[in-house]
């Protein structure tokens, strides 16, 4: 049955996993930032995994052992979790940075509960492919201006090759998440959601109306006399 939900529903998600495989590891901690009406819902979901074909590594990147010993952290019920994330995820366009793995990752989990295993919009967005496109646009636009086509290498060699998430994530003007934060399901979903909208929102000066930009210039007027009194 297709989903009644509009493709415009937005879900910025990561998931943190016991290694790469999805037929051999799994997703133990899950996050989906669903925008819905300009509205972000932040949810978080935690489900034991099976340690048996583990890769250390990948526990070692997400802290799994030091995270999950910390006295606050508690389990979900799996098929609740997974009930609710296929709830979630109904008819959502998927955003994150490799979110190709993450839904897999996810398609593995909800194939154990539910016969539709897959039932976000079939179109996933990588957000460092999105920002790098910004990126070379710019590069476009430069070349017109300056006629020099030398722009194009200045920002692969900015950006690298592969794609340097991080290079690409700064040049956007977003800083990566701190090493606290990092390889955290939400914390990498907050990271991605904001590189998405460094690309697709418009800065607020120039998207704003004209009372807007007149409440926004009284504001810092206020602050700038206020500070030299």
């Amino acid at each position: 049955m297709r989903t009644t939900k509009p493709p415009t529903l937005l879900a910025f998600v990561d998931t943190e996993t016991t290694g790469l495989d999805p037929l051999l590891h799994d997703p133990w901690e899950v996050a989906v930032i669903l925008r819905q009406d300009g509205q972000d819902e932040e949810h978080v979901f935690r489900i034991a995994p099976d340690l048996t074909a583990a890769t250390p590594e990948a526990l070692r990147v997400n802290r799994y052992h030091q995270r999950t010993a910390a006295t606050d952290w508690t389990w979900d019920d799996p098929h609740t979790a997974a009930t609710r994330i296929s709830s979630l995820l109904d008819g959502a366009v998927l955003i994150g940075s490799n979110p190709g793995f993450d839904a897999e990752m996810l398609a593995t989990l909800l194939g154990r509960y539910f016969d539709r295993s897959r039932p976000w919009h079939y179109r996933p967005v990588d957000v460092v492919t999105l920002a790098a496109g910004s990126l070379y646009g710019r590069a476009s636009e430069w070349t017109v201006r300056d006629c020099d086509a030398t722009w194009y290498g200045k920002v692969g060699r900015a950006i690298g090759w592969p794609w340097k998430t991080h290079a690409v994530s700064r040049h956007l003007e977003v800083e990566p998440p701190a090493a606290d934060v990092a390889h955290t399901a939400l914390g990498d979903a907050r990271w991605a959601r904001d590189l998405y909208d460094a690309v697709t929102v418009p800065d607020a000066f120039f998207a704003a109306s004209d009372e807007q930009l007149s409440a926004m210039a009284g504001a810092a007027l206020s602050r700038r006399i206020g500070g030299q009194s």
